[in-house]
């Protein structure tokens, strides 16, 4: 019977380095669904998920830090959350190759390779596994080099759609929404005007107008953006989901 050592022996061939405790690594690629055929509880990533979380955040911090001086605290936070984001945690997960070793259920197998937050999951938890078994210094290390060249290489890419790209900044300090209320209607009719402003934590951290709720919380979260001095958005974007 193939022992857990067996099983991922090929994957720490691969990223260079001798675990200590394996089972701590089999835990970060077991999703909750696995644990009926285990008959187990709370034998899952969840938790180890929540340190690797903390731990991408800390060095994509320091890397946007470091190797861009020419952008401000509000264009940085943009620019990791480039980094931290669902989509960009999931390829990182392909790319390590740790996607070949997940373990789900059979009521999750149908949904689970087309499941980007898992991928998500598992990468986060698989570094705080790493932080477990072999310390803060050693994942430190081994996260920098695996996105040094990304991150010191990339530009903000400026997104048409101001909501996204305001949610994706707060996300990449908080993983906190926000979210949008009606402030106030004036007129009627088709010259009704809509005032939203845009909170985070009940705080309004920016306000917009306009003929529709929808181009009026555009234009809030331009407001928002625009107090935290990130990169101009494009014009003519009011109309922007």
């Amino acid at each position: 019977m193939e022992t857990s050592y067996e099983r991922y022996a090929p994957l720490f061939k691969k990223l260079g380095f001798e675990p200590n405790h394996v089972e701590t690594y089999e835990l970060a690629f077991t999703h909750k669904s696995y644990n009926g055929l285990l008959g187990t509880k709370h034998f899952d990533y969840e938790r180890l998920e929540f340190l690797g979380d903390s731990i991408v955040g800390m060095v994509t911090s320091e890397l946007c830090y470091i190797y861009h001086p020419e952008y401000d605290q509000g264009s940085l936070s943009v620019l990791k959350a480039q980094f931290i984001r669902t989509a960009a945690e999931a390829e990182d997960c392909h790319k390590l190759g740790l996607d070949e070793y997940i373990r789900v259920g059979p009521s999750f197998a149908a949904d689970f390779k087309s499941n980007q937050h898992l991928y998500e999951d598992v990468f986060e938890s698989f570094l705080g596994a790493m932080f477990l078994d072999k310390g803060l210094d050693f994942t430190y290390q081994f996260l920098r080099n695996f996105l040094e060249e990304e991150v010191k290489n990339a530009k903000i890419v400026v997104e048409l759609n101001p909501k996204s790209r305001l949610q994706e900044a707060m996300q990449a300090d908080t993983r906190r929404s926000v979210s949008y209320k009606l402030v106030e209607e004036r007129g009627g009719g088709k010259d009704k005007i809509f005032v939203m402003g845009v909170y985070f934590e009940d705080v309004e951290i920016g306000r917009g107008e306009g003929l529709s709720k929808k181009i009026a919380e555009t234009r809030a979260a331009e407001d928002a953006l625009a107090k935290m001095s990130v990169v101009p958005l494009p014009k003519g974007k009011d109309d922007a989901e």
